[in-house]
C-alpha cells in the first residue's frame, strides 16, 4: 500500500536522528538549548507564513476550527489520566501532550501518499487549526509548569514570534498575497529542516534518562488514553460537522478522523527545551507516540480508505 511506502521512504529516515542525536550528546555533549532557539524564533514561524499563506480560508474556518476544539476538548481525557494513572506527573505537560498533535512532518506525507495533492488544502487547513492551538494554549501551559504566574505565562506566549507570524500570514491572505511558486523548494527545505531538528532535539534530551527508571505501563495507559480519547471527540466533531455544516465529502471526513492516529507534535520538546521545564517527559511522551503511530497509521488508514 501507498502509504506504507510513503511512511517509509520519507517518515521512518527522520526517526534516525532521534538515534543521532542520542549519541551525539553522548559523544560530543551536543547542547539542545540553541536547536530549540533556532526553530522557535526562526524557522517554525516561516513553516506557519508559508502553510497560511496556502490556506484557503472559507475551509480553515471549519477544518481548523475543528482541530483547535479537538485540542481544547482533549484536556479533559488529560485531567483524567492526570489524575488517576500519572498523578506525579505535570499535568500542563500531559494536558500539551495530548492536544498537539504532529500534523506537519507527519501528516503530510501520509496524506500525499494517499491523495496526492487533492486534499492538501484540508491537510494544511488543520495544520493552521494545530498550529494556533500549540503555539498560544500549549506554550501558556508549558510557561506554566515552571510555576510560573498566569500574567508571566502568558507574556512569554507573546515572546515568541509564531503568534505574529499566524496574524500576518492571515492579513496577507486575506489580502490574497499567494506563496511565491520559486520558494516552493526553500519552504519544502525548511519544512525538513524543522522536522529533522525536531527529531534530533528528541535524541538529545533521551540522553539523559536513565530508561531502567521510566515508567513504561504508565507512559502506555497514557498512551492509550490519548488515542482512544481523541478517536471519540474526533468522531463526534466529524458527525456534528457533517449534521450542522456539511462542508466535508467523505474521503475529507475520514481524513479528519485518521489525524487521531498521528503522533505528538515534536514542537512539545522544542518548547520544554527552551523553557528548561519537562524536557524527559516530553522527549519520552513524543518518542513513544511517534513509534506507536508508526504502526497505528497504516492500520487505521487500511479501515478508513
Amino acid at each position: 500500500m501507498d502509504i506504507i511506502k510513503e511512511l517509509l521512504s520519507k517518515v521512518l529516515p527522520l526517526y534516525g536522528f532521534i538515534i543521532f542525536g542520542f549519541f551525539a550528546a553522548r559523544k560530543w555533549n551536543l547542547k539542545s538549548k540553541w536547536i530549540s532557539k533556532v526553530l522557535l524564533y526562526g524557522l517554525i514561524p516561516l513553516v506557519i507564513i508559508e502553510n497560511l499563506l496556502k490556506a484557503d480560508l472559507s475551509e480553515t474556518a471549519v477544518v481548523g476550527a475543528m482541530v483547535f476544539l479537538l485540542a481544547a476538548l482533549m484536556n479533559i481525557p488529560a485531567l483524567v489520566a492526570s489524575r488517576w494513572i500519572a498523578p506525579d506527573m505535570n499535568k500542563n505537560m500531559l494536558q500539551c501532550s495530548y492536544s498537539y498533535y504532529n500534523i506537519g512532518w507527519f501528516g503530510i506525507p501520509v496524506v500525499m501518499a494517499l491523495f496526492g495533492e487533492a486534499q492538501m488544502p484540508l491537510i494544511i487547513s488543520a495544520y493552521v487549526g494545530n498550529a494556533l492551538y500549540g503555539d498560544t494554549v500549549c506554550y501558556y501551559l508549558m510557561s506554566k509548569t515552571n510555576d510560573e504566574s498566569p500574567g508571566k505565562a502568558l507574556a512569554n506566549v507573546f515572546k515568541i514570534p509564531a503568534i505574529y507570524a499566524c496574524i500576518l500570514a492571515i492579513v496577507l491572505n486575506v489580502m490574497e498575497v499567494k506563496f511565491p511558486e520559486n520558494l516552493e523548494i526553500a519552504g519544502d527545505v525548511v519544512s525538513w529542516t524543522i522536522s529533522t531538528l525536531g527529531m534530533l532535539l528528541i535524541g538529545i534530551t533521551l540522553e539523559g534518562i536513565d530508561f531502567k527508571e521510566v515508567a513504561y505501563a504508565v507512559f502506555a495507559k497514557l498512551l492509550a488514553i490519548r488515542y482512544v480519547a481523541g478517536a471519540a471527540i474526533l468522531l463526534g466533531l466529524v458527525f456534528l460537522e457533517k449534521g450542522l455544516i456539511g462542508k466535508l465529502d467523505e474521503d475529507q471526513s475520514n481524513l479528519m478522523i485518521l489525524l487521531v492516529s498521528f503522533p505528538i507534535a515534536a514542537n512539545l520538546v522544542v518548547f520544554a527545551t527552551n523553557l528548561d521545564t519537562e524536557k524527559e517527559n516530553s522527549a519520552l511522551m513524543v518518542g513513544l507516540s511517534s513509534i506507536a503511530s508508526l504502526l497505528l497509521v497504516p492500520l487505521l488508514a487500511l479501515v478508513l480508505f
